[in-house]
């Protein structure tokens, strides 16, 4: 007897209408590997994408929630409160109707920040959206990524999301460090099954700080609480700060405290957020 092979339902609100998100997301399912792993169904406009992407047949091969708007109002390549109102309500229904057992994920168009303020919506990017609608408090930003050639996986949650650069230093602390690695180690071991992860912890200064010659984050207190969190978690090898990082060491995690995503998408060209 063959084992059924689960297939997700996945929806894609397709961003803002007057970027790039509908070409994007058009030319991502023109894939056919994608409609042989998992079932989709799009959140967006049927006459804006019909005119998004060269083959018009390519929607009857998927299902489209749609949600009409004034086409008037948006100009391709200006995005304005009234894309960022449009973005915003594709990605509110993706949510209310997967929270509702609709879908099993979500996979999210490109949005501007900027239009969402515009239309009065005060959220700082899709991850805070997503968790108010759900109502909960504990969340970050993963990025899983894998090497084309090497078929090696890296897992990257970031320990400071959408704040300036400038202000990273100041957010940045131990209670924060800690929930972020609570919340990833809970991540690789229930959503990956690694029992027993490696973790590497990177520095916030350059070359972590050079014994504090440039920058003392890494000496006053990232490397104190680092040893502590080795002794609350005796069956995770957590090694730091990083750089340097030993030669032939793997993690299945690299904790980045600031500037993570360069280096996840450098070492790993397919990468997604979760």
């Amino acid at each position: 007897m063959e084992s059924a092979y689960f297939i997700p339902r996945l929806v894609i609100p397709v961003g803002d209408p007057a970027g790039i998100g509908p070409e994007v997301v058009l030319k991502a399912i023109a894939d056919s590997l994608i409609s042989s792993i998992c079932q989709i169904t799009l959140i967006g406009t049927r006459t804006l994408l019909e005119k998004a992407y060269h083959d018009p047949h390519l929607l009857d091969r998927f299902s489209l929630i749609d949600l009409p708007y004034n086409q008037e109002k948006i100009v391709c390549g200006r995005g304005d409160a009234h894309s960022g109102e449009i973005s915003f309500l594709y990605l509110q229904e993706a949510i209310k109707r997967t929270l509702k057992g609709e879908f099993d994920g979500i996979v999210t168009g490109p949005i501007a920040k900027s239009c969402w303020q515009l239309a009065g919506y005060d959220f700082p990017g899709q991850t805070e959206v997503l968790a108010t609608m759900a109502g909960i408090n504990r969340y970050g930003m993963l990025f899983v990524a894998k090497s084309p050639q090497t078929g090696y996986n890296l897992r990257t949650l970031l320990a400071t999301t959408h704040i300036p650069l400038r202000e990273v230093p100041d957010a940045l602390n131990p209670d924060l460090m800690t929930r972020k690695l609570d919340l990833l180690i809970e991540s690789l071991k229930l959503d990956f099954g690694i029992d027993r992860p490696k973790i590497a912890i990177s520095g916030l200064n350059p070359h972590s700080g050079e014994a504090g010659k440039l920058g003392r984050e890494e000496k006053d207190w990232l490397q104190p609480w680092l040893q502590s969190m080795g002794q609350k978690y005796p069956q995770t090898q957590l090694i730091g700060l990083v750089p340097p990082i030993p030669f032939g060491w793997n993690p299945d995690a690299l904790g980045l405290a600031v500037q993570g995503k360069p280096p996840t998408h450098i070492w790993h060209y397919t990468t997604i957020r979760v």
